[in-house]
């Protein structure tokens, strides 16, 4: 940079005096490079100048580069981000009872989760909430809520103890188990779908093998557990996807609002009652239950009964749909054994709503399905099994996969 000319305006007596110290500043001031662009042509200038915003209009496309999002929460160190009265968001997940997950949106305030709504990319809510999730945060604030380890004294019963008590009991307690592999030593939870927890399984059996991990939920409905297992031979999750379905029995199951699938289910099936033009057609549900719940209201055909009589109901429609589906159905004789065997109900549903229930499902088979809920007997899940096989619900509705 030379010195101005006489008359030219100077913003600094280093600029009028235009040493060469100042001029490598003005220099040092700008991008690399930027010496050059005062060379050559006007044409060469103004293709530099186009390259550079192009690569600055890539790199502010939120796709080409990696957002700041904070991951973990802070514990004694308060970060920058946290600010008084500015909510500060994570995403997150939360194990439902019986298992599965929905991922969520909390909204926190100074570390302390204060709303939770559901993650729109999550595929199983998808910006839904149940109202499992919206009443955990409740836990939070409980003061009930259990905030140490407890102890139990044989003389003493039930002590509130500290996490360094336990260190210093499980340092003797577990030393003496790893002579003979855990042998006698077991663990017991609760039944949740956690990787992290799975991981802490792995390395417990790693150190005694022999050990026992038991996952047990006092009050779990053990119905399509048996059940899957008297048709399958081991037990399985049962998986709704009625997206596709036409016709829907339920069979004392509230599958809109209650279970880890709900929330698919409930967009699922309300997708199939939109009608859009004249010719669309609306799924058909039927529903025997013995309470009132919120797939009930929903119901074209609801039949209330009692619970002996729903597993009547369960009898008749499947006597309809197997002996309709022939001897050769791939489950004729399950369906044949436990009418012999394990069906013994003292009272018959009434017949002509039975047969007018399997004659709609057969009409649509491949589109129709048999949802049982968790107060049937495994006897009832194993026959639900047996007829979402012969209406062609297994695949396109309905899906089995093996419980750990």
């Amino acid at each position: 940079m030379d010195a101005p000319a006489p008359g030219q305006p100077w913003r600094s007596l280093d600029e009028y005096a235009g040493t060469p110290e100042f001029r490598d500043w003005i220099e040092r001031e700008f991008p690399a490079g930027a010496s050059e662009l005062a060379q050559g042509s006007r044409r060469a200038f103004l293709k530099v100048m186009g390259a550079g915003l192009a690569l600055a209009g890539a790199a502010t496309v939120p796709g080409c580069r990696r957002p700041a999002r904070e991951i973990m929460t802070y514990s004694q160190t308060v970060p920058e981000e946290i600010i008084p009265g500015k909510p500060l968001y994570y995403a997150t997940s939360f194990c439902l009872p019986g298992g599965g997950a929905e991922g969520l949106l909390v909204e926190t305030h100074m570390g302390r989760p204060t709303k939770i709504e559901g993650n729109p990319l999550h595929p199983i809510n998808r910006g839904k909430s149940s109202a499992w999730t919206q009443s955990s945060i409740l836990d939070i604030y409980d003061p009930d809520r259990l905030k140490n380890p407890v102890f139990l004294n044989p003389a003493r019963g039930k002590l509130n103890a500290t996490w360094d008590d336990f260190r210093a009991w499980q340092g003797d307690h577990f030393a003496r188990f790893d002579r003979i592999g855990g042998a006698g030593l077991a663990f017991v939870v609760d039944k949740k779908s956690s990787p992290t927890r799975d991981a802490m399984r792995d390395a417990i059996k790693g150190r005694w093998p022999a050990a026992e991990w038991i996952a047990w939920d006092p009050a779990e409905p053990r119905g399509s557990i048996e059940g899957t297992r008297l048709a399958f031979g081991q037990p399985m999750r049962v998986r709704h996807t009625l997206a596709r379905a036409q016709r829907v029995l339920s069979l004392d199951s509230n599958f809109i609002e209650d279970g880890p699938e709900a929330l698919v289910c409930a967009r699922d099936f309300a997708a199939t009652r939109v009608v859009s033009h004249s010719g669309d057609e609306m799924s058909r549900l039927y529903v025997s239950e013995s309470r009132p719940t919120g797939t009930g209201s929903m119901a074209d055909h609801r039949l209330r009964m009692a619970p002996s009589r729903i597993t009547a109901m369960a009898v008749e429609v499947g006597r309809y749909i197997l002996t309709q589906a022939g001897a050769g159905a791939p489950a004729q004789q399950l369906g044949e054994a436990l009418f012999a065997a394990q069906l013994n109900v003292g009272e018959r549903a009434e017949a002509s709503h039975a047969k007018e229930i399997a004659d709609d499902l057969l009409a649509h088979r491949g589109r129709s399905v048999v949802i049982a809920g968790p107060s049937q007997s495994p006897e009832v899940h194993a026959l639900v099994c047996a007829m979402n096989s012969v209406l062609g619900a297994v695949g396109p509705l309905v899906g089995y996969t093996p419980m750990s």
